[in-house]
């Protein structure tokens, strides 16, 4: 899959084992977390040419996504109290700024698994914001999805492909849960990197059916 990589001011490109390298940025600790596993290369962004699925995890990758290492579990219980609260925060800043689905939205939300399309917001904005509470004007970055609330660039406000990438987290979400979603999803980013999260691949493949 063609992904549209974001590269933050406090973040290099990938290592060789799939993971970002970090700057030193003034962040605390949990900030800094959730910068690793939430805003890179995109908090759920789609790119329109997205073709492709990347390989499948091995049966190890699977077992270590659902039997963590204590360290792994400790830097994850660590993260989601925080990537929580700031989710909330966004979404209660942001929500009354977007706009309803329009009612063919909210079908292809539907047909996605979203439980309530008329309370999913889209907003238009040029910056995203960041858990440093600052925005970032990151041009790789092209959508992203927190909680109900679907952020856009203006360049991708009519690309209803990368509304569906959006729309499978926003159902995700609505699946699992809040906190069982953003667990599975920093998981999934620690054993497999982004490109090979199940969750990401669930999104582009199912944005796909769409083109």
């Amino acid at each position: 899959m063609l992904l549209c990589s974001t590269v933050l001011i406090d973040l290099l490109p990938f290592t060789q084992s799939g993971i970002p390298m970090i700057r030193k940025v003034k962040l605390k600790p949990s900030l800094k977390l959730i910068a690793l596993f939430f805003t890179f290369p995109a908090f759920m962004t789609a790119c329109s040419n997205a073709k492709t699925v990347s390989a499948k995890p091995t049966s190890k990758e699977l077992y270590l996504i659902s039997h963590p290492s204590k360290p792994t579990i400790t830097k994850i219980n660590t993260l989601i109290p925080h990537a929580m609260t700031w989710y909330n925060n966004v979404e209660k800043t942001l929500y009354s700024k977007g706009r309803p689905l329009t009612n063919s939205e909210k079908k292809m939300a539907k047909v996605l698994g979203v439980r309530n399309p008329g309370a999913v917001r889209v907003v238009i904005l040029d910056k995203f914001p960041e858990p440093n509470n600052k925005t970032v004007n990151n041009h790789f970055e092209g959508a992203r999805a927190m909680g109900n609330i679907i952020m856009i660039k203006p360049r991708h406000k009519k690309d209803s492909i990368v509304l569906c990438h959006e729309l499978v987290h926003v159902a995700q979400k609505d699946r699992m849960g809040l906190k069982k979603f953003l667990t599975r999803y920093a998981l999934e980013r620690e054993v497999l990197g982004y490109s090979r999260s199940l969750l990401e691949n669930e999104a582009y493949a199912r944005q796909q059916a769409i083109q």
